[in-house]
């Protein structure tokens, strides 16, 4: 064990040593409290912070809280106001003008579109009589006549009218104006399909009942119970809108005048020779059991195989395929496969088809296969027509009552028909007991089951193809074989190509007439009947004679009458019958004809026709036809058509076809998408709420419904600000120059009722300068001109320019081109310049004699103004046109009765509107460089033009108090110069001027030198690469005029160079 180690002695620490460590120990806790004591600051500084940003914050809601109760307040006291001024406006007598002597301090569309439209209506304003009654410049023997196209009964109208409606208004409006003796006729169109499919499923949705529940009378009196509801739904629309139509012509196409007009036609067409009687295919809705027209099928487009749902079934069925199976050839084990998308027709396949100079099947030529499920022997025939020998097999299945190019086939070779179908879509007895009473999309499936047990299905690939669904009911379009009445078009169509060949009738844009001479030449007869109850029943009877026999397709069998006597007498006739007697039945046919028969008798039904009645002597053939380019060949060319063969005139001179209203994203406004936009919810304003309650007053189903609430979410997030009428019909009318498709942007919409305030502001404007006692003197052009000013003269040249682009735009149906221009004499020119300019003059004396003769420019230019604009802003017209006092020549009493704004050519001045545009670039560009230095227009700065000749010093010296007064000037001085100025930043406006604002005190000069440096490095750099090009040896090479120009820019940015490099040394002398 090893022995302890001795203890080491305890050293003895100093005194030193002692006080040294107390001094390093105090130091320690002496640091510790200051770093305690600097945290403690740091944090009461960071906690007073935090209450500072606080209080701020709470100061700031509290201030914005206040701002927005002010606001509020502010807003329910104008609204208070405008209330009470409508509640008394709407006192006015019927048929007298409202009090426009008081005009509210800012433009509201509710109170200025109140009373307006029944004071026009109860004096008769919009009926030809009254016009050539009271209009002193009415020019009796020139009329413009057209007829609305006329809204579906359905419901209510959507932007699309409001389009057309506003177009047309504007146009008739514009002609009333003229002198022109004007006719607008009113009404509505009965739409077959889209009535009845509305009705039926009002009420089911209602009571659960069918139209077969009530009955064929009882279904019509439900319909004409709609029609009541919703046709005054659709004139209140159209009153909305400020359509000046002659209501007291107002028609519907299923009244007594009109059914008779429909009855007529029919009974001289069939006479004619012109509508028979034949079985071919159609269109088929199974869901709706009629068949449709070209118009009502919607076509999609399916790449590839792909599962779908139809309407009526349950699950998915395969579209997008070729289905591939095979017959056997009698006698033979060989097959023949054939492909298609339709493999339930085969049940009424009646042949195979080969081509003929296919070697692989010469030795099939005259034999027969035998149907795989029902064990027909099918003959297999030649066809180079339909077969295309090098497309897949080169054999194809023939089903004559099912398909266009069978039924061509079938024809050409006498083949048997088979109709596979029932109405409702269900197999029938000839597709056999296994198969019969199936849902046509279920026999699909079936079939191919069918086929694979016997081993003849041979599998599906993926096809591209388009699938017809009927536009109402979503179904499958089944093309079917059925007995309708058919009117042949041929002849007629001719002449419809030959008038606008000839020029008779013209078709604006003229890029449509590809279009109407495409259709028209390759058109096929029209089947105009309907397997529906509501519409004009065909006035056709079948009639069964003694000893013939009975048989409903022959056309020869039918008589027509406008009823059951007039038929009776004419079967008489007809068949040479010694009595009614020998008539052993006389049935009319139960079905009703195409909605656009009776629309194409629209332009005459409408005056009168079948009778020559006064409006047909004074008013047929009309003028125009204003719709949409999707219904040219629908709607319009069967109105030629018709007008030509029983009326022997073209129905109107020329057709305007304007483009088509799509939402904002360019998709076509659907009530499933929640993007058909009411016209009054634009006009009077509507809640994100109330617009999706909307949906649910419609027949959409839950899915649809919610579908379309999102897109409302989507695109109307606030829901819709109130707009106004006249801002509507502007904006609608100024979209025309988008070309075929309008994409809408309600907010395009919103800026125009701005415009409106703008007008209603200038107006007011107006009053305050004139003064109550004005009178203005009696329009005398040239005389304006006279010891006038500048902007006088400027004023009325831009009058001119406007006068002469609206004309020109009117005549060639460019709205575009007549907005704009209105649009831009109001805004740029009135508001913004002249306006502006004229304040100063209006602070003269009473007797000076320019601010008379400003006056007169004033008030003239207002009136101008306010005629120009009436076409598309009828409210806010009439209620400014009211307010201003008259001429003592002028004692029309309505602005729609005025003269439209003649051409002024003494007002047309060149020289004063090349200078005055000179002097707005200057403006715009003094405008600029404050707005890049962020100087607020209410800071007036000194300002400076240098110029670099005699001619503009003079020009700009004569002009410098409009520039002053528009480019916030304090001072203005103009100067032969081209040196800097101390404290001013600089602005080239072209090689012969320069701006020069005096900033100091106004910009922070330290931060504008450095965005200066930055500035020339950029200017040197172009200045460098721009001599570059001039110094290479090929720059002799150069065209000249290019040389010119390059020799311009160098010398500009030279001096551009200059300028800045002067302006930096004066803001660093000022060491600001």
């Amino acid at each position: 064990m090893s022995e302890p180690k001795p203890t080491q002695p305890v050293k003895e620490i100093d005194e030193e040593t002692k006080r040294k460590n107390e001094e390093k120990k105090k130091a320690k806790e002496a640091e510790k409290a200051e770093k305690l004591a600097k945290m403690k600051e740091k944090e009461a500084k960071q906690a007073a912070a935090k209450e500072k940003e606080l209080q701020n914050k709470l100061k700031k809601e509290q201030e914005k809280k206040e701002k927005e109760a002010e606001e509020k307040a502010k807003q329910e006291a104008e609204e208070k106001i405008v209330r009470e001024h409508v509640e008394k406006i709407l006192k006015t007598p019927k048929g007298e003008k409202k009090d426009v002597s008081n005009l509210l301090s800012s433009y509201h569309p509710t109170a200025v579109e109140s009373i307006w439209y029944d004071y026009w209506l109860d004096n008769g304003y919009f009926s030809p009589e009254k016009q050539m009654e009271i209009q002193p410049h009415v020019i009796k023997d020139k009329k413009f006549v057209i007829v609305i196209p006329p809204p579906n009964v359905t419901g209510s109208l959507h932007l699309g009218h409001a389009l057309t409606n506003s177009i047309q208004d504007a146009v008739v409006r514009y002609h009333r104006m003229k002198g022109e003796v004007c006719l607008w006729v009113p009404g509505t169109d009965h739409a077959g399909i889209a009535t009845q499919v509305v009705v039926e499923k009002k009420i089911w949705k209602e009571n659960k009942i069918t139209r077969h529940d009530l009955g064929r009378e009882g279904f019509i009196k439900k319909v004409w119970e709609w029609k009541g509801e919703y046709g005054a739904r659709i004139q209140g629309q159209l009153k909305k809108m400020g359509s000046s139509v002659d209501w007291s012509r107002e028609v519907f196409t299923m009244d007594d005048q009109r059914s008779k007009a429909v009855n007529t036609a029919f009974i001289r067409m069939f006479n004619d020779g012109l509508i028979v009687r034949t079985t071919r295919l159609v269109n088929w809705s199974c869901a709706l059991k009629t068949a449709i027209s070209d118009i009502e099928v919607d076509f999609i487009d399916l790449e590839k195989h792909t599962k779908m749902s139809v309407p009526g079934h349950q699950g998915q069925y395969d579209f997008g395929v070729l289905f591939e199976f095979a017959y056997q050839v009698e006698g033979s084990g060989e097959e023949l496969v054939v492909a298609t998308t339709r493999i339930e027709t085969m049940l009424a396949d009646t042949a195979i088809a080969i081509h003929p100079d296919d070697t692989r099947y010469t030795h099939l030529h005259g034999k027969f296969a035998i149907h795989p499920l029902n064990g027909r022997k099918i003959p297999i025939i030649t066809d180079s027509v339909l077969v295309d020998k090098d497309f897949g097999t080169g054999v194809v299945k023939i089903t004559p009552s099912h398909d266009p190019n069978d039924y061509e086939t079938a024809l050409r070779h006498g083949l048997e028909f088979i109709n596979l179908f029932t109405d409702e879509g269900l197999i029938n007895e000839n597709g056999g007991e296994r198969f019969a009473g199936m849902k046509r999309f279920d026999a699909r499936n079936a079939v191919v089951e069918a086929l694979k047990e016997k081993n003849l299905f041979k599998g599906m690939k993926d096809n591209k193809m388009r699938l017809g669904l009927c536009s109402r009911s979503k179904d499958v379009i089944e093309p079917m074989i059925k007995p309708q009445w058919y009117v042949k078009c041929d002849d007629m169509a001719a002449r419809a190509v030959k008038a606008v060949r000839d020029g008779d009738l013209k078709i604006t844009p003229k890029t449509h007439e590809v279009t109407w001479y495409r259709w028209l030449e390759g058109i096929k007869d029209w089947c105009v009947s309907r397997q529906l109850w509501w519409g004009h029943r065909i006035p056709a009877y079948h009639c069964i004679i003694k000893g013939v026999k009975s048989n409903p397709y022959d056309t020869n069998q039918w008589v027509v009458g406008s009823n059951q006597e007039e038929a009776i007498q004419n079967a008489i006739e007809k068949f040479k019958l010694s009595s009614k007697d020998d008539i052993l039945s006389l049935e009319q046919d139960p079905d009703v004809l195409d909605t656009w028969f009776s629309s194409g008798l629209f332009p005459f039904s409408v005056m009168g026709w079948p009778e020559q009645t006064e409006d047909m002597k004074n008013y047929y053939p009309t003028s125009l036809l204003e719709t949409g380019s999707d219904i040219l060949f629908f709607w319009v060319a069967r109105m030629v058509m018709m007008g030509q063969q029983l009326t022997g005139k073209l129905p109107f001179e020329q057709v305007f076809l304007h483009a088509m209203v799509r939402d904002s994203h360019g998709r076509k406004m659907s009530k499933s998408l929640g993007n058909v936009i009411d016209p009054n919810d634009v006009i009077k304003g509507i809640s994100l709420d109330e617009l999706v309650a909307k949906l649910y007053e419609g027949n959409l189903d839950s899915k649809e419904i919610e579908k379309a609430t999102a897109g409302v979410k989507a695109d109307f997030p606030t829901g819709i600000a109130e707009c106004g009428t006249d801002a509507m019909r502007f904006a609608l009318c100024a979209y025309t120059s988008q070309g075929r498709d309008i994409n809408l942007d309600i907010q395009r919409v919103v800026g125009y009722r701005n415009f409106c305030n703008k007008i209603w502001n200038a107006t007011r404007f107006a009053h305050m300068k004139l003064g109550d006692s004005f009178k203005p003197e009696s329009f005398d052009a040239s005389k304006l001109l006279q010891q006038s000013n500048a902007i006088n003269l400027w004023i009325l040249n831009a009058a001119q320019r406007a006068i002469t682009l609206s004309e020109e735009g009117f005549k060639e149906y460019d709205f575009s081109k007549v907005t704009t221009a209105i649009y831009s004499f109001w805004l740029n020119e009135m508001c913004d310049v002249y306006l502006e300019m004229t304040k100063s003059i209006f602070s003269l004396e009473e007797d000076s004699p320019i601010k008379q003769k400003t006056k007169e420019t004033l008030y003239t230019c207002i009136d101008i103004g306010l005629r120009l604009l009436h076409p598309f802003m009828p409210y806010l017209t009439e209620e400014l046109y009211q307010s201003l006092p008259r001429r003592p020549e002028d004692i029309i009493p309505t602005i729609m009765l005025c003269p439209y704004p003649q051409s002024q050519s003494c007002w047309a001045n060149s020289d004063i509107e090349e200078e005055m545009k000179q002097c707005q670039d200057i403006i715009k560009s003094i405008r600029s460089l404050r707005a890049t230095y962020t100087i607020p227009t209410s800071k007036k700065l000194h300002t400076y033009l240098h110029v670099k000749n005699q001619e503009n010093l003079e020009r700009f010296t004569k002009n410098s108090s409009f520039i002053r007064v528009l480019a916030y000037a304090s001072e203005l001085e103009v100067y032969i110069s081209d040196e800097s100025r101390p404290g001013c930043i600089v602005n080239v406006v072209n090689e012969n001027v320069s701006i020069l604002l005096d900033v100091r005190g106004s910009v922070d000069f330290n931060q504008e030198i450095a965005r200066l440096e930055t500035k020339k490095q950029q200017l040197v750099k172009n200045y460098e690469t721009l001599v570059s090009k001039t110094t290479i040896p090929s720059y002799d090479k150069v065209p000249q005029n290019i040389r010119d120009d390059n020799t311009q820019k160098i010398k500009a940015l030279d001096e551009e160079i200059n300028i800045t490099n002067k302006t930096i040394e004066s803001f660093t002398k000022l060491n600001i």
